[in-house]
């Protein structure tokens, strides 16, 4: 039976498993999960026996800085030792962000103020994918104007990852304007919604709800039963999610250490 508990599980296990790289020697004093890059360790998944969450942490921070990485470690605040966020604060760790997980099974509700103006379509074509990455400056960057060179550059990187079933885009119209947009992931068990955006003077008018109820009927129409996303604790859009059915299931904190 699919139930929130179980998608929680779900997309804790979808994160970590990209976690598989080797880390600092962690026997007997707790574990952790670690994937790496050219300039970056990532930590998730962190446990410590009592007492040793200090050790823990300057065990890692040794190790990434024999590899010459900086940090970026996740901490799960509803189910991981507080002793390891403190441990991260007072060696200097840097709280990056705090997201809320939230995650529907299903098709979600009906909008509070259904946008009847509003045509919600997944794009077909490159034009449209343009169009979204201009909503998305706008939306999220305040850029009302960016380059055409810009636009086409990532632009034509979104449409290769669509046409790669990496993702779905779809955007909503007004009198054929794109005006908002959002997109899925196609690859994970718990398919995520990214880059819901809409641009300012559109603001209010419901499109972002009307192309994500469209696209999660998309989503389940393919097999997948239920969806997730995440949002910034204090951003009003979680009042836009709470109402289309989403429920609140984890915070994760993002904690970042430089070394270089």
């Amino acid at each position: 039976m699919l139930t929130l508990a179980s998608l929680t599980e779900s997309v804790i296990l979808q994160r970590q498993e990209k976690l598989i790289d080797s880390g600092p020697q962690l026997r007997g004093i707790g574990s952790a999960k670690f994937g790496q890059n050219q300039f970056q360790m990532q930590i998730a998944g962190a446990s410590c026996q009592p007492g040793k969450a200090a050790e823990l942490v300057k065990r890692a921070m040794a190790f990434a800085n024999s590899q010459m990485q900086n940090i970026s470690w996740t901490f799960l605040p509803e189910r991981e030792d507080h002793d390891i966020a403190a441990a991260l604060e007072h060696e200097g760790f840097a709280k990056r962000e705090d997201l809320r997980l939230m995650g529907k099974i299903g098709e979600l509700n009906s909008p509070k103020f259904p946008a009847k103006d509003v045509i919600a379509e997944p794009i077909r074509s490159i034009y449209d994918m343009q169009e979204y990455e201009r909503v998305a400056a706008w939306g999220f960057n305040n850029q009302q104007y960016v380059s055409n060179d810009y636009l086409a550059m990532r632009s034509a990187e979104r449409w290769e990852e669509q046409q790669s079933q990496w993702y779905q885009y779809y955007v909503g119209k007004i009198s054929g304007h794109v005006v908002s947009g959002a997109y899925i992931s196609l690859w994970e068990r718990v398919p995520t919604i990214y880059g819901v955006a809409t641009i300012p003077t559109a603001s209010g008018k419901g499109a972002a709800g009307t192309v994500m109820t469209e696209l999660v009927k998309d989503i389940i129409g393919r097999g997948f039963p239920w969806t997730c996303l995440y949002v910034a604790l204090g951003n009003p859009a979680e009042k836009l999610y709470t109402e289309l059915g989403y429920t609140a299931l984890l915070t994760l904190s993002t904690y970042y250490h430089s070394y270089y």
